[in-house]
């Protein structure tokens, strides 16, 4: 195994029951094993060995999903249901979040696929590209979009929340802030005096 000092770049093999102990080179510095230098170009050894590998595809820490039916509903209307805008990338905005997507389902054998599917009604056009636009706005709660949705997306929201107040308070998030604050404002001045 190649160990290389720093500054200095010493280096020198060492075998695997010595390298368990703190190794040094005639300068003093810490000999360290050379993949752990991989970070920092300036202390890599200049050797055939340390010449740049393929990286691995990384995986995805999101599941696949179907957004088909999803887009085609976002292409078909044709414009933000928040600004009315058409002159910027539409997205598929979900109406309470990806984590309520469900399964995909085999229509030939029955089987629970890996893939997700992104249902039409969990959905809604928002202009883009996200976190900017009103994507980014109803994403992060900047906005309530109760209004700009359907009746079919209200009832799913409802379904996907667990109750039409749950439902409410995801996506009225303004209005409930400043409930929340109009109501603790006379607790916070009956305290104070």
């Amino acid at each position: 195994m190649l160990f290389v000092a720093t500054p200095c770049g010493c280096q020198r093999e060492i075998g695997m029951t010595k390298a368990r102990e703190a190794q040094t080179c005639e300068h003093g510095n810490l000999l360290r094993y050379s993949k752990a230098l991989s970070g920092s170009a300036s202390s890599r050894p200049s050797t055939a060995s340390s010449a740049r590998r393929p990286r691995k595809k990384l995986r995805r820490s999101e599941p696949k999903r179907d957004w088909t039916d999803a887009r085609a509903k976002v292409d078909h209307e044709g414009c933000c249901r928040i600004c009315k805008r058409t002159d910027r990338k539409l997205e598929a905005a979900h109406v309470l979040g990806r984590e309520h997507d469900e399964p995909k389902v085999s229509k030939t054998t029955g089987e629970i696929l890996q893939e997700l599917y992104v249902h039409p009604d969990r959905v809604f056009p928002a202009c883009g590209p996200f976190p900017a636009g009103c994507h980014g706005d109803a994403e992060y709660r900047r906005i309530n979009v109760l209004s700009h949705l359907t009746l079919e997306e209200q009832l799913q929201a409802v379904k996907d929340a667990g109750g039409i107040e749950a439902a409410r308070i995801r996506l009225e998030p303004v209005t409930h802030r400043e409930e929340v604050e109009a109501s603790s404002a006379p607790a916070i001045e009956g305290a104070a005096a």
